[in-house]
């Protein structure tokens, strides 16, 4: 049981650097306003959807780099799920 644990610890320390997963807040879109407010505040509501759109190119970036991350620490624990399967048929059923 001994070796099992040690085992582990190596696979748990064997991997690339630890990369934690990021966040990605999605954008606000500007609300719905009537054509009096919109013709007072036109400006106002020009930034806010230069904003929106703004923020949506940066959380679809978000999200892309997110699931690159994802996919490639998928593989990589794929790999190392592999190596424990094939390390495990030598142990035998009581260690």
């Amino acid at each position: 049981m001994k070796r099992l644990g040690v085992i582990i610890a190596a696979l748990a320390i064997s991997g690339p650097g630890v990369v934690s997963a990021q966040w990605c807040d999605p954008p606000v879109a500007p609300e719905l306003t009537t054509i009096e407010l919109a013709k007072d505040f036109r400006e106002e509501f020009k930034a806010e959807f230069t904003q929106y759109f703004r923020d949506a190119s940066q959380y679809t970036a978000c999200l892309d780099a997110e699931r690159t991350r994802i996919w490639e620490e998928m593989q990589f624990t794929a790999q190392r799920y592999e190596r424990f399967l094939n390390d495990s048929k030598s142990w035998g059923g009581g260690e």
